[in-house]
């Protein structure tokens, strides 16, 4: 039986582990995924996420009634990678796409072209400036609407339509000179 997020929210308010689990289970990949793009590296993602978890599970009393989870969990995952970032100082450069993930369920062939594929997407997304990488990742790597990664980021809507145009154009501009160089070899 299906419990809604919602349901499962009161529920956690009112002490139910089993309803922490099922949340947790819900949103543990994509967080991981959302904290290693910004933090470059997967053990501090995940570090990033468990302290994220450990925090919305003691501030879900303040928790509004009828919000979305994912759009306020975003958030505190976003704060956790960068503070966890900037205290131990993750190089910016440090690009492990050799490195698994383990929260995909791809076999090893296929993780390795998703690896090979997502190479040259993940370099320049990486590449983008903060402000313009970040409504990126929240949009299509968390799926976040563009109303919920205002309400993340704290700015105007306006403001993250424009960011992504931006960064979408820097994408495409990128991604075909990539393309140019990688024929051209």
């Amino acid at each position: 039986m299906a419990v809604n997020e919602f349901e499962l929210i009161t529920k956690i308010k009112q002490g139910d582990r089993n309803s922490m689990a099922e949340i947790f289970e819900a949103h543990v990949d994509a967080a991981v995924r959302l904290a290693y793009m910004i933090t470059h590296d997967w053990s501090t993602a995940e570090d990033a996420v468990q302290e994220a978890f450990i925090q919305a599970f003691r501030s879900i009393k303040s928790f509004k009634d009828g919000m979305a989870f994912k759009p306020w969990f975003s958030k505190i995952v976003i704060n956790k990678s960068k503070r966890i970032k900037q205290k131990f100082r993750v190089d910016p450069e440090y690009i492990p796409n050799t490195e698994e993930n383990p929260h995909l369920a791809f076999s090893p062939e296929d993780q390795t072209l998703v690896n090979e594929e997502s190479g040259f997407v993940y370099e320049a997304i990486n590449q983008l400036d903060e402000k313009h990488r970040l409504p990126i990742i929240l949009k299509y790597l968390s799926g976040l609407t563009e109303k919920e990664i205002a309400e993340v980021l704290k700015i105007p809507q306006s403001t993250v339509k424009s960011r992504l145009y931006t960064a979408r154009q820097r994408l495409k501009t990128a991604l075909t000179a990539a393309e140019r160089g990688e024929q051209g070899a």
